[in-house]
């Protein structure tokens, strides 16, 4: 009985020690926080229509005489982005080619 004890203490201590003290302790990683991109894009004369980027549309509007510059949130980061205009008769404007980093992103759509 002393043998079997023994022996069951010592598989305990062999344990704590591989485990270490703490049974319930988890292990720590760094917060990883989501980098915000915003592109603030300004209309140039002649200029108007819906914002598209990569292909999927803002829904932000901009007119060189009413509303010349809008600000996009959540833009991709880190990554070039293409940037066009959409008219109300559906016509496309040139494309302009961006590369968003972290922060704030400025665009002058200088013509359309």
């Amino acid at each position: 009985m002393k043998k079997t004890a023994l022996l069951l203490l010592l598989a305990l201590a062999v344990l704590v020690l591989l485990n270490g003290c703490c049974m319930n302790c988890y292990p720590t990683y760094p917060t990883v926080t989501p980098q915000q991109c915003n592109l603030i894009v300004t209309a140039g004369n002649d200029v108007w229509g819906t914002i598209y980027i990569n292909g999927q549309s803002t829904g932000q509007y901009i007119d060189y005489q009413t509303k010349p510059t809008v600000t996009i949130h959540g833009v991709p980061c880190n990554q070039a982005i293409s940037v066009w205009i959409t008219d109300v008769c559906g016509y496309q404007s040139h494309t302009e080619t961006v590369f968003a980093s972290p922060g704030q992103n400025t665009l002058y759509f200088a013509y359309w």
